[in-house]
């Protein structure tokens, strides 16, 4: 249940993601700096060890959505470990490459069905990886701004709705800024409610707000904890580094 949002352009990306969950759930950890793989990474923690966005000193970053509308054949495995589990086992990864010789399903054994974005900027690529809780699906996206959405109850009316809304926010003159995503995951339009971006139900809300700036010389993550149609000041960590890339495209596709 979330919303992530990337907007690539020819030196980096910004990235935003808004983490519904039922209200007895706590909102997280706040940000820290993580050691993985040798690797520096920034995420904020689900109190277990888990995360649902994290990106690394290399530019990686990685966001995890729940997959309602998965059809699996027969009955799935039982859950025996977290899905929040699944970024902090990959986020040390140096790149592409990397990453991707490791995200086998091992990784995932014993999780429920997720979606796993991956954000590439130095190969200029977007992975998504489609778990079903006993195999791997990966779809590989240009280096084009984009959204995904979940809901638990329904992954596809969440982008139909979300994704209207995303696709009108374009024309908007400061479409693809930072503040413009931040306006966008805190929107109403068409609620507030069930399928608006910062979700308002009787048990589930969104819970917490993310951000990721990756430019050359340097990576930034923002977060607040709370909904985000209430974000007030944003709570960041910056790590200076070497992030090279060379495209750019801004013009979103909803998924």
């Amino acid at each position: 249940m979330c919303t992530v949002s990337v907007v690539t352009d020819r030196e980096g990306y910004r990235m935003a993601m808004n983490r519904d969950e039922v209200i007895t759930r706590s909102a997280g950890l706040p940000l820290e700096i993580h050691e993985s793989g040798g690797a520096r990474a920034i995420y904020p923690s689900d109190g277990m060890g888990g995360t649902w966005f994290a990106i690394n000193e290399h530019g990686i970053a990685l966001a995890l959505l729940n997959w309602n509308d998965m059809s699996a054949s027969g009955s799935p495995p039982a859950k025996t470990r977290s899905r929040g589990q699944a970024i902090p086992t990959l986020i040390g990864s140096r790149s592409l490459l990397d990453l991707h010789g490791v995200a086998g399903t091992s990784n995932f054994e014993g999780m429920l069905p997720f979606r796993l974005v991956g954000v590439f900027p130095s190969e200029q690529q977007i992975w998504e990886w489609h778990w079903d809780s006993t195999r791997i699906e990966v779809q590989v996206h240009a280096w084009k701004s984009r959204h995904w959405f979940s809901s638990s109850m329904s992954d596809e009316r969440a982008k139909s709705e979300r994704g209207t809304v995303c696709r009108n926010a374009e024309f908007e003159p400061d479409g693809g800024s930072m503040p413009w995503l931040r306006r966008l995951h805190a929107s109403h339009a068409g609620g507030p409610g069930p399928f608006s971006l910062c979700v308002h139900r009787d048990n589930v809300m969104t819970r917490s707000y993310s951000e990721a700036v990756v430019s050359p010389g340097y990576i930034r993550m923002g977060h607040f904890r709370g909904s985000p149609c209430t974000m007030a000041q944003v709570d960041s960590i910056e790590i200076r580094t070497e992030v090279s890339s060379t495209s750019e495209n801004f013009g979103c596709t909803a998924f």
